[in-house]
């Protein structure tokens, strides 16, 4: 069975650089899948966005249609071995905050682990502001974004039964990339001891 292991913070947290280095140390054997790049592919294809910004403003059937099919598609390319999959547990929108993962979802991707790259508020906040991708206009409020993302972590932990890790991310990409990298590792290793 391939190891999958889904990656996750919230918008600024530096998920996908961390997710990135990760997948560069670890070789040719894991691959790193987008679920919003997978999402926008689908959303394009079938007329509902142009851009990810407008993945947010869908409705939510249109949306947790999309996550269905990307789920779908994750589930076939871990058919050819181990996956990192950097997603949002929980995205904000709109029309307020809601789950990243739908249990169809969740039961395609079949995680062996759910990552959860954490950092201070302070320093989300900041990382946004350097940053040259726009963040939602709505997107204040990053410490109530972060305690639904744990809880929900936990709660996609329930459903599927895998542990959930926690990762800071404060100073050095690397730094963190590699305990994800360990991460991937010591669970290769204990399901080659199963």
């Amino acid at each position: 069975m391939a190891e999958n292991i889904v990656v996750s913070g919230v918008p600024g947290v530096g998920a996908s650089k961390v997710s990135e280095f990760a997948r560069r140390e670890l070789g040719e054997e894991y691959t790193l899948v987008n679920v919003g790049d997978i999402m926008l592919q689908e959303a394009l294809e079938h007329g509902l966005a142009d851009s990810r910004d407008e993945l947010i403003g869908l409705r939510l059937r249109d949306q947790r249609a999309l996550q269905r099919r990307a789920g779908e598609q994750i589930a076939r390319k871990s058919d050819s071995g181990p996956l990192l999959i950097n997603t949002h547990l929980v995205v904000e929108t709109p029309l307020g905050f809601v789950p990243g993962l739908n249990e169809a979802m969740l039961s395609d991707i079949d995680p062996s682990a759910l990552v959860v790259v954490d950092a201070s508020t302070a320093t989300i906040r900041e990382r946004r502001e350097r940053s040259e991708r726009s963040y939602d206009p709505f997107g204040k409020s990053i410490e109530f974004h972060k305690q639904l993302q744990n809880a929900a972590a936990f709660a996609y932990s329930l459903q599927s039964g895998v542990p959930v890790y926690h990762l800071r991310n404060e100073e050095r990409i690397e730094e963190t990339g590699d305990r994800l990298v360990t991460i991937a590792d010591t669970l290769s290793e204990l399901s080659g001891q199963i």
